[in-house]
């Protein structure tokens, strides 16, 4: 028996007038089939028909499967997407991995690090406490709120 291998891309939505995607999963589906058939033609179509399947598509993040034989067919498309459902965006992709494991962890990691980020700039304490709870309830751990020069100068002192 053989085992199909298969590559997950998490890919970042990113619109140009800054405004929130709300694409749904048929449109994407047919958005990439369409650029495929246009690249590749009816070959490279019915390689990512059978293999490409959309498992997550949450606000600005979609996370798809692709078969190891579809992984370069797709791979060449993701730069010539340009717009999805009418509304103009560009794919940025963000991880590739071989399981749905490994890009849930590196998707906790990028949004902890867009919390801790958010938090280095924030200037009101409501805003701040509530920021401090968000990354606490997340990943349990205390935020990094100094850098590690600043805690070592704190300890020093």
């Amino acid at each position: 028996m053989v085992k199909i291998k298969n590559r997950y891309y998490v890919i970042r939505m990113l619109t140009n007038d800054g405004s929130q995607p709300a694409p749904r999963k048929p449109t994407v589906f047919q958005e990439f089939m369409k650029i495929a058939t246009e690249m590749f033609g009816d070959f490279g179509y019915s390689i990512l028909k059978m293999s490409l399947s959309i498992r997550v598509l949450d606000e600005d993040v979609i996370v798809i499967r692709v078969a190891e034989s579809g992984n370069k067919y797709f791979g060449a498309l993701l730069p010539c997407v340009h717009k999805i459902d009418k509304q103009p965006m560009v794919l940025q992709t963000i991880f590739t991995g071989r399981s749905m494991r490994s890009c849930e962890k590196r998707l906790i990691d990028i949004r902890r690090d867009e919390l801790h980020s958010a938090l280095k700039t924030c200037t009101s304490t409501e805003t701040r406490n509530q920021l401090l709870s968000a990354i606490k309830q997340m990943c349990g751990q205390p935020a990094r709120i100094f850098s590690d020069a600043q805690r070592n100068d704190q300890s020093a002192s």
